[in-house]
Order: C-alpha cells, then structure tokens, then sequence
C-alpha cells in the first residue's frame, strides 16, 4: 500500500497540470484579496455586516476552501485528468497483473488526490490569507486566544469538506470510462449540490414567518447544514460553534466519504479493464 501511494504521488507530482494548478493557486489567492480590495473601495458595505464580513482577512481566507468557488471548482477538475490518466495509459492494468488488490488500488488514489487537493487549496488560502491581511484587518475585533482555537477548529472542517471533494472525485474517476464523464459528473454533482443548497437556504428564510411553513422551513435547513457544498457558509463565519454546528460539520462529511469509500471500492472491483 505505501509503494502504491508514492508511486502514485510521484507520477501525480510530476504531471505538468500539477504546475498549471499551482500557477492558479498563486493567481486566485492574490487576485481575489486585490479585487475585493477594489470592490471596498467604491463600495459602501458598513450597511451589510454579512459582505463586509466576506470582504475581510478571515472571510477571504475561509472562502478559498469553498467547492463551489475558484479554486475549490477548478481544481478537482484538473486533478481528474490527472488521475484519470492511469486508466487511460492501462497503468492501472498493470498495476492488477503487478498483484496489486484493487481495493489497494482505488485507497492510494483516493489518498493522493486528498494530498494533492488538500495542500494546493491550503497553500492557496494561506497566500490569500497573507495578501489579504495587506488590505484588510483578520476581522472587526481584536483577535485573542479564543479566536486562535475558533481559527484551528474551522481549519479542521475545512479538512473534512477537502475529504468530502477527494472521495466524490476519486469515486467519480473510478467508475467512469473516461476523464471527460468523470469531470461532467463531477461539475453536475457540484451544480446540483450548490443549487438544492440555493433553494433550501432561501426557502428556508421565506417559510419561516409562513403559517403552517415552519416544519418545512425547518426540514430544509438541515438539508441546507448537511450540503457540503453549502459548509462554507457556516465554517469560519462566526465566532465560536455550538453543539449542533459540530455534529452537522462532522457527521455528514464523515458519512459521505465512508459511503464514497465503499462505493469507489465496491465499483472498481466490478469495473471492466482495458
């Protein structure tokens, strides 16, 4: 299993999309901060408390791990061709005739690409992070230890949403037949998920002051909490997190990739080979 994973770590690290990515990583965490900059400058958010806690170090550095945005969208596409290329060059074949289990097989994949995926997007946000705080305060308070902790916290849901992406994208490659299905399905997953999350957050708000409104109003706001794809609207957004925040950020990440995880393996083992 080890000899899979560098293998397969190697060969991804020296795909030259890798340095495309890393390119776009750089360019997103400085253009985005440069940008908002601007936007605050002709733009008047002290009435919005919501933007102007996005226009902010800590709001910009938080939105770098979205899945539905730049970088966090762009980069699990990349990463497919990337990992697709195995099936295409028969390197997978060879790797079963080597005696490799596939279960093995699809584990070392599915680690990889949440190294990769992960240490591109945190390099991503620490740059933006850094950028940002040349234009903006963390935040509207003074930071203290109790914000470290809400800081590190955060970061480690962040991780769970990253894991969420690497097994969907690895499940995805597995079972398609080619890097083109893989990404559409992948782009469609996302799509899907950042619209039902649309619909559930606004439906949410207008039936909660309806009569006879509110236990739907409420059945879509967990729906909302459990869409990964909507998570990053919750992680880092506040101050500190309450039970149910913990268990809605943890459990369904946790549960997704486990199912992801069975999923990938179970279809692999049934998938054809070229």
């Amino acid at each position: 299993m080890n000899e899979l994973i560098k293998a397969d770590l190697k060969r991804v690290l020296k795909d030259k999309l890798m340095r495309v990515l890393i390119i776009l990583a750089v360019v997103f965490a400085v253009i985005t901060p440069i940008s908002s900059a601007i936007i605050l400058s002709v733009v008047d958010v002290s009435s919005d408390p919501m933007i102007a806690a996005l226009l902010s170090a800590k709001g910009l550095f938080f939105q770098s791990f979205s899945m539905t945005n730049n970088l966090g969208f762009i980069a699990p596409i990349l990463l497919a061709i990337v990992l697709c290329k195995d099936f295409s060059y028969g390197t997978v074949r060879n790797k079963i005739i080597a005696g490799k289990k596939r279960s093995s097989i699809f584990l070392s994949m599915f680690i990889v690409c949440a190294l990769v995926l992960t240490s591109v997007i945190m390099l991503s946000a620490l740059l933006s992070l850094g950028t940002s705080l040349i234009f903006f305060d963390y935040q509207d308070t003074p930071f203290t230890l109790a914000d470290f902790g809400y800081f590190m916290a955060s970061l480690g849901l962040e991780l769970l949403v990253l894991l969420f992406m690497s097994a969907l994208l690895s499940l995805l490659c597995a079972c398609s037949k080619n890097v083109g299905i893989a990404i559409v399905l992948y782009v469609a997953v996302t799509f899907v998920l950042m619209i039902f999350g649309t619909v559930t957050q606004l439906g949410s708000m207008l039936l909660e002051g309806v009569e006879g409104g509110k236990l739907i109003a409420d059945i879509m706001k967990v729906l909302d909490r459990i869409n990964m794809a909507m998570a990053t609207s919750y992680i880092g957004s506040g101050s500190s997190y309450t039970l149910s925040d913990v268990l809605y950020l943890t459990l369904s990440p946790i549960i997704s990739v486990s199912a992801f995880i069975t999923l990938g393996i179970f279809a692999f083992n049934k998938k054809e080979l070229k």
